[in-house]
């Protein structure tokens, strides 16, 4: 602006800034109808000046942190459930053997949550989806003859759409905590409740004014280390007297963003980093040594998630448009380019039939098992490997269109999915974690705190469709500013 300040009238604007911000945390956090999450960010203090003298470590691990309300009508009363989830609570060493519910395991997730629906296309839902998706690409990157199709391709059919609203975040203080170490977590807990002026009012060791939590429990959104910490903290402090000292309103929700970069790292382990995936001619890494030929090195060592995410969607669209003009070309001989196929001017309807035939019979389904049983001098192991590739590209192209469309129904089939994903790649934790959080939700918790979790594990800070962000994609923003 070309103006000129002092050094003291920047520090009383800081501070007037900090107290209006800390009020405004204070008096939303006072609503017990909110959510936290935190992140861990390192800050590399060097000094300006060497000296000879020994020096402290200059590398500070830091925890910076978000709050915002939570959307959809919810309110306290809907959180006020942490006596009874502790009363059934498989950790509380007073709980009556009939109080706690059966145990549950995968097959509960698979059977009952989001059962298939009967359609008149005899597709299942993934059909269904992947068929869109097929016919999305075609007239997204194919010849520009089938862009003019665009306009009726729609959007898949909502499972459990989240209801479209702008949720405003709030940063809150950065804290001195290293959230690596269990006392790091507990340390940054309580801060952020004292931040959000809310605590057990009777305990001697809160000294601010704290409005009554005990009888509410709190959503935390972190990755799954946090999650590891904090299910440590509420078991050794499972036989504390008080609500507040067994950490009993704590709720935490694994981030969605680290789960889609798992799911990633799992194609990645299937296709590209053992080195006998690599050999044969239709590999990935051919498609890789086509799309990205500088980077084949770092991408069969270490791509990172962007590099793998544009990886998995450029090879996949690759892929489907040699799919569709295959079909093509068994529809007629002569087209044998999709340029050609384009010249023959097929209608929107007949494009639809062909993409419900792509997505039955160039993704893997059950017919792979019948294939692979076949003897070894009639099998076609390169296609069957293609089958594979396709299924899986196209459920994390599910994966990514659910979260960014808030379909938190289709986030969850796609998680029942990739459970089994997780576990066979040596990804034991995502595999774990995410089993127990569905089967927790859907079995344990209350129809009431069960919405209230669901449909804010996504929020949309833009107010726009198909905006919706995980909440640790939030935070992991928030850590980039603070630490720039």
């Amino acid at each position: 602006m070309g103006v000129s300040i002092s050094v003291n009238t920047i520090h009383n604007a800081i501070t007037a800034l900090s107290l209006q911000s800390a009020q405004t945390i204070r008096k939303l956090g006072q609503t017990l109808t909110v959510a936290y999450a935190y992140d861990n960010f390192d800050v590399d203090l060097k000094m300006s000046l060497p000296t000879v003298e020994k020096v402290q470590p200059t590398l500070k691990h830091l925890t910076s942190a978000l709050i915002f309300p939570l959307q959809h009508g919810i309110t306290a009363d809907d959180l006020k459930c942490s006596k009874e989830l502790w009363e059934r609570s498989e950790i509380n060493p007073d709980a009556l053997p009939a109080d706690i519910p059966p145990p549950r395991n995968w097959k509960d997730l698979v059977l009952k949550i989001h059962q298939e629906p009967q359609h008149t296309s005899g597709l299942t839902r993934r059909e269904r989806f992947n068929s869109w998706k097929f016919l999305h690409d075609l007239c997204r990157y194919g010849p520009p003859y089938f862009s003019q199709f665009q306009d009726k391709l729609g959007k898949p059919e909502s499972i459990d759409q989240i209801p479209l609203v702008k949720t405003t975040i709030h940063p809150l203080r950065a804290m001195e905590y290293s959230n690596s170490t269990v006392s790091g977590n507990i340390n940054t807990i309580y801060n952020l409740m004292e931040q959000g002026g809310v605590g057990d009012p009777s305990d001697e060791d809160i000294h601010y004014d704290a409005h009554d939590l005990t009888e509410h429990v709190v959503l935390f959104h972190g990755d799954l280390g946090t999650g590891d910490r904090i299910a440590t903290i509420r078991l050794r402090r499972s036989i504390e007297k008080g609500a507040w000292n067994r950490f009993q309103h704590v709720i935490f929700n694994p981030g969605l963003f680290h789960v889609k970069m798992a799911a990633a790292d799992v194609i990645f382990r299937l296709f590209i980093k053992l080195t006998a995936s690599r050999l044969d001619e239709t590999s990935l890494m051919r498609d890789v040594e086509k799309l990205r030929p500088r980077e084949t090195g770092i991408i069969g060592s270490n791509p990172g998630f962007r590099r793998m995410h544009q990886v998995i969607q450029h090879a996949g669209i690759g892929r489907r448009l040699d799919c569709w003009k295959v079909l093509a070309q068994q529809h007629n001989p002569e087209y044998i380019t999709l340029e050609s196929f384009a010249k023959g001017k097929p209608n929107f309807e007949t494009l639809e039939e062909m993409a419900r035939q792509l997505s039955q019979q160039y993704v893997a389904d059950n017919r792979l098992d019948k294939l692979r049983r076949q003897p070894v001098d009639r099998r076609d192991q390169q296609f069957e490997n293609a089958l594979l590739f396709n299924k899986y590209s196209l459920l994390y192209e599910e994966l990514s269109y659910s979260m960014n469309a808030g379909d938190i129904g289709r986030v969850e089939t796609c998680l029942t999915t990739l459970i089994f994903m997780f576990r066979a790649t040596g990804k034991h934790k995502y595999s774990f974690h995410i089993t127990q959080f569905l089967l927790d939700v859907h079995f344990k918790f209350n129809d009431r705190l069960r919405r209230a979790i669901r449909y804010n594990w996504l929020v949309n800070p833009t107010g726009k469709p198909d905006h919706f962000r995980g909440v640790d994609w939030l935070i992991m923003g928030e850590v980039d500013r603070t630490t720039l």
